[in-house]
């Protein structure tokens, strides 16, 4: 008798998770954002899914920043994505996900994301068991995740940053030098508002520094590969098979750069190269770099991670944990307002 009232009781959680799990909406569609007005239309083979911008932007967030991370900087990037959503879009009211090339998670990700970590984190307790075995409560976790989510949401919903009336481009990286650049110097007036201030936490960071090693086959060809091809004399096309590195370091002038430090130039022998087409080309984590020979080959250490203009998450990070609210963080790389879009 007791053993048939277990399975019962059973049979009755089993069921009521089960209905929950069915009821609850996981695709973000009936959450009740504010509303801009304004569309992200997410298309691939399969499917097209048009989004207003308050419901696309917690889908980027996720994909930037860990659900976890401290509210108030995921106030101030929220703030950051929805700028630069608007700024892309212009005067459109519709703009294309592929267009605006950022990385973002659908709602339906999230879910199976969060749950999978839930199911990690409490594979040897009780309710962590009967999860693992059913698969249900993915939608109490969703929820869960999803209250910080609405809170953001909602404490920033419709702020942008603008500089002289007009919505800016809120560049941000993920790791500074120790610095961020100047917009103005580096840029252009129209971005005077891309403040330089010293990020002291940033030279602490676990991703800090990178080093990459290049045999010098390697280096030449990656080069070449995005259409960078060395001279030497004015004419003659360096050759890595008829030279060594020691020739190749010593042809290389590392002068150009800015003063906080990052590469504008890079001259090899007659050859001169663009600091950021440099780095992509050979895949590097900034343009504030060192060379040098090694072991035959080519040594790069680069200092922090992105291109220095804007915010540096990894700073706003630190502030955040020391108390510094997401309005005074996002003054304190911007030199703007925040305002209702």
């Amino acid at each position: 008798m007791l053993k048939r009232v277990g399975i019962v009781i059973a049979v009755g959680i089993v069921f009521s998770a089960l209905i929950t799990f069915m009821t609850n909406g996981i695709n973000g569609e009936k959450e009740n954002y504010y509303k801009t007005g304004k569309q992200v239309v997410i298309e691939n083979d399969k499917y097209k899914v048009t989004m207003d911008v308050e419901q696309f932007v917690p889908c980027v967030l996720m994909a930037q920043l860990d659900v976890d991370s401290p509210m108030e900087l995921l106030k101030a990037q929220a703030v950051v994505i929805r700028t630069y959503i608007l700024y892309c879009m212009g005067n459109n009211d519709k703009i294309s996900s592929k267009e605006l090339g950022l990385p973002y998670y659908s709602y339906s990700k999230m879910q199976e994301m969060w749950f999978e970590e839930f199911r990690r984190e409490n594979a040897a307790t009780g309710w962590g068991m009967f999860y693992n075995f059913t698969g249900l409560g993915k939608t109490k976790v969703y929820d869960e995740k999803m209250q910080c989510i609405h809170k953001v949401m909602e404490k920033t919903k419709g702020k942008v940053l603008k500089y002289n009336g007009k919505i800016i481009l809120p560049l941000f990286h993920q790791i500074s030098n120790g610095e961020t650049r100047d917009g103005e110097k580096l840029i252009g007036s129209e971005y005077k508002y891309l403040k330089s201030i010293k990020c002291k936490n940033d030279t602490q960071a676990d991703e800090f520094i990178g080093i990459k090693f290049f045999t010098l086959e390697e280096f030449i060809k990656n080069l070449s590969k995005n259409g960078i091809v060395i001279y030497k004399d004015k004419k003659e096309k360096f050759e890595h098979n008829k030279s060594d590195v020691h020739q190749l370091i010593s042809m290389m002038d590392f002068s150009r750069v800015d003063e906080n430090g990052y590469q504008l130039w890079i001259k090899i022998g007659d050859t001169k190269i663009n600091g950021d087409i440099f780095q992509k080309a050979l895949g590097l984590r900034s343009t504030s770099i060192k060379i040098e020979e090694y072991e035959q080959g080519v040594r790069i250490t680069s200092r922090g991670y992105g291109h220095g203009f804007g915010m540096s998450i990894s700073f706003a990070d630190v502030l955040a944990r020391e108390g510094a609210g997401w309005k005074d963080i996002l003054r304190k790389f911007y030199d703007c307002v925040i305002v209702d879009y």
